[in-house]
């Protein structure tokens, strides 16, 4: 891929708005998408990092498992917290020990990634592109790429979103490659990069979970922005033989919730809720209108079928009944 990162920009212009009109998208969607897949051959490849991070979220369910057709523009890492405390986050304690414990390895996690973590990173991509620490969130790192074409609803540089306070198990080694290699693999000298990724099963119950914990919002509590992508994603695995795997495996809901618990409490959320007889996937009120409305704004990071939000929440629907009948 380094080939193509080299190319004049004229030259990889092009090969982007080429790739853009064979795949129906916008030339900013291809354009992120071969930086996104460039920056997570170079973290894999990278002896220092491949041990410590692991590839989650959305953006592994569409560049690895073919399971949406939703651009998702940022990285999400799972940094291992054995690099940073001694402690074993999972061993009983007190509900107010555990608090303390997640915001240390929090902050040794934010430290780590200014001191270290950056350093390597910039490194593998500079002087193509180049990294900094978020100014709003130390846990993030943007990488700003070489960008000729824009989009609304794009951001115009890669976030690498890093936490430790999460579960690298189960995970599982996968290629992957980028757009511009699909439609033209011959400009690639190797078109095709291996990344460590946790499995589409847990990121069903994660996505689950994510979903059960909007369906309990307050009235007056916000919703996050582009949260419309979780009911999407969510209804694309329960139409695929993930959600077959996934509800055979329950062991993996419990864990997920376990995980939320302990280190992502919230009272209103109901996580004890979060199994099979009390699940709930559905939205209610201003929730739901906020997913409508943020669901049209997304219509350009869906590059296959957009189903209509009525169709999300009837496989939604079908899917709560499911899970709740185990």
């Amino acid at each position: 891929m380094d080939l193509v990162a080299r190319l004049k920009d004229n030259e990889r212009n092009e090969l982007f708005s080429e790739t853009a009109a064979v795949k129906r998208m916008t030339p900013a969607v291809v354009e992120k998408d071969f930086w996104v897949t460039w920056t997570l051959g170079k973290i894999f490849i990278n002896p220092a990092l491949r041990p410590i991070l692991k590839f989650k979220g959305g953006t592994s369910l569409s560049k690895v498992y073919g399971l949406i057709e939703r651009f998702s523009e940022d990285i999400d890492l799972i940094l291992n917290w054995e690099i940073l405390t001694k402690e074993d986050p999972l061993m009983g304690r007190s509900k107010k020990k555990q608090i303390q414990l997640n915001e240390e390895i929090r902050e040794a996690a934010r430290v780590y990634i200014a001191e270290e973590l950056l350093g390597v990173i910039s490194e593998s991509v500079e002087p193509i592109c180049h990294c900094e620490v978020d100014k709003h969130d130390r846990n993030m790192l943007n990488l700003y790429y070489p960008k000729a074409f824009s989009d609304d609803y794009i951001r115009p540089e890669i976030r690498l979103e890093i936490g430790p306070l999460a579960s690298w198990l189960p995970f599982d080694e996968h290629l992957i490659k980028s757009y511009a290699a699909e439609v033209f693999p011959h400009v690639f000298e190797k078109p095709e990069c291996l990344v460590q990724v946790i499995k589409a099963e847990r990121t069903f119950w994660e996505k689950a979970t994510i979903l059960h914990h909007e369906a309990h919002r307050p009235e007056g509590s916000i919703q996050p922005p582009r949260n419309s992508r979780h009911y999407y994603d969510m209804a694309q695995m329960a139409m695929s033989s993930v959600k077959v795997s996934a509800l055979a495996d329950l062991s993996i809901l419990e864990s997920v919730v376990e995980f939320k618990k302990r280190f992502y409490p919230r009272g209103w959320a109901n996580y004890d809720l979060a199994k099979p007889g009390t699940l709930r996937l559905i939205p209610q009120g201003h929730v739901l209108e906020s997913f409508k409305n943020d669901y049209k704004a997304m219509r350009n990071m869906i590059y296959g079928e957009y189903p209509e939000y009525s169709k999300i929440l009837h496989v939604l629907a079908k899917l709560e009944d499911e899970i709740n009948a185990l």
